[in-house]
């Protein structure tokens, strides 16, 4: 079959938008039209939180693991690592101490991680492959960063942090505890014992990409679960169509919103409101924003 000359829909070059994202499609339409584009590239790259930060360094690890079959200490006492982890700096003290806590309990997450890829067939290991896809009718194309591209799968790391919670002791401590740091302790929540629909979209656009078979690793210090299609009915051949269908539907969706904004990133923002009480309560969609930069964008509305 001869190759077909691409190119990008107007609606997305009136906003200069060379490709879209399955990470594009996880946000709310309102938080994507202002880190996206309300927002200048170099204000969106200082959104972030403990949670980003913490699981973009436990990727670090597990990938430089996997690429140099080194073990989880190795690469976390390394000076890269630590750098990392050094120049982060915290929205508040909640943040800071969640940080704290991931850090503390990051490399028994990698381990677990690392656990899960030893029940995949043994194989060379690629991280953060890039690809470029086309998928019709979407009229720009898909970009991706696979976390782990092998021989027979591909793989996407999901991490699961400790909760926090400000807990003063009433009397004085006898034993130690792992889960505190001073008047701060922690929890870990229990891992899903299913697949969420972000990330069986993202896992079969990475699939139908490569052909490769999809498997995804969920850990956090205490559990972990690997799903493949051995052991996940959503990761079966026969069903990956459905959640690939769901992502273009989405990005259908805003390219549809993208029309009407007619390139005016004004207009789009009024398109996409967003809920005025997530912002309130910094839920997890909104804490990633500076001071500065929400009250700039809220500004647009009232």
């Amino acid at each position: 079959m001869a190759n077909h000359l691409k190119i990008i829909g107007e609606a997305y070059e009136k906003f200069k938008d060379t490709n879209t994202s399955v990470s594009a499609n996880k946000e709310p339409h309102s938080l994507r039209a202002m880190k996206r584009y309300f927002l200048t590239k170099e204000q969106a790259n200082k959104c972030n939180n403990a949670s980003l930060k913490a699981g973009t360094i436990g990727h670090n690890i597990v990938e430089k693991c996997l690429n140099k079959n080194l073990t989880v200490d190795e690469v976390f006492a390394s000076d890269e690592i630590q750098k990392e982890i050094d120049a982060y700096f915290p929205i508040d003290k909640t943040d800071e101490m969640k940080f704290k806590f991931a850090i503390k309990f990051l490399p028994q997450t990698a381990n677990n991680h690392l656990e899960n890829f030893k029940e995949l067939p043994k194989q060379k290991w690629k991280t953060e492959v890039e690809f470029i896809k086309w998928i019709d009718p979407v009229n720009v194309p898909f970009r991706m960063f696979i976390d782990a591209f092998g021989e027979t799968h591909i793989n996407d790391i999901k991490y699961k942090l400790p909760g926090v919670k400000f807990a003063p002791l009433k009397t004085k401590q006898t034993k130690e505890n792992p889960n505190r740091i001073g008047d701060w302790t922690c929890s870990h929540p229990k891992l899903d014992e299913r697949v969420f629909t972000s990330d069986l979209m993202q896992i079969s656009l990475y699939s139908h990409t490569t052909g490769l078979k999809p498997s995804l690793s969920y850990a956090s210090a205490k559990e972990r679960y690997l799903f493949t299609e051995d052991n996940c009915e959503e990761l079966k051949p026969e069903n990956l169509k459905l959640w690939l269908n769901e992502l273009i539907a989405y990005e259908i969706a805003w390219e549809k919103k993208l029309k009407a904004a007619n390139g005016s990133v004004a207009e789009l923002l009024w398109l996409n409101i967003p809920d005025f009480s997530d912002i309130r309560k910094k839920s997890f969609w909104w804490n990633s924003i500076p001071k500065e930069y929400m009250e700039n964008y809220l500004k647009t509305y009232v």
